[in-house]
């Protein structure tokens, strides 16, 4: 499974229910809170098994990726 489509799942899960975004799409738009954010990364951390660093800023779904993308390298 690639990346993205693995990502939308987590979302997808977290939310309980289909979530439409595309890469542009933004957490806020999402209606993700702050504590929401921080539970969703737990969540992707151990999903990709990667560790994001405490400075961490990306609001976009497509700069998650492209992050998830560099820390499977």
């Amino acid at each position: 499974m690639d990346i993205k489509s693995a990502l939308y799942e987590v979302l997808t899960e977290y939310k309980g229910k289909e979530v439409a975004a595309d890469e542009a799409t933004t957490f806020d738009e999402l209606d993700f809170d702050s504590l929401d954010k921080v539970d969703l990364l737990m969540q992707i951390e151990e999903k990709f098994n990667i560790t994001f660093g405490d400075d961490l800023q990306v609001d976009t779904v497509g700069g998650l990726i492209e992050k998830i993308k560099e820390l499977k390298k």
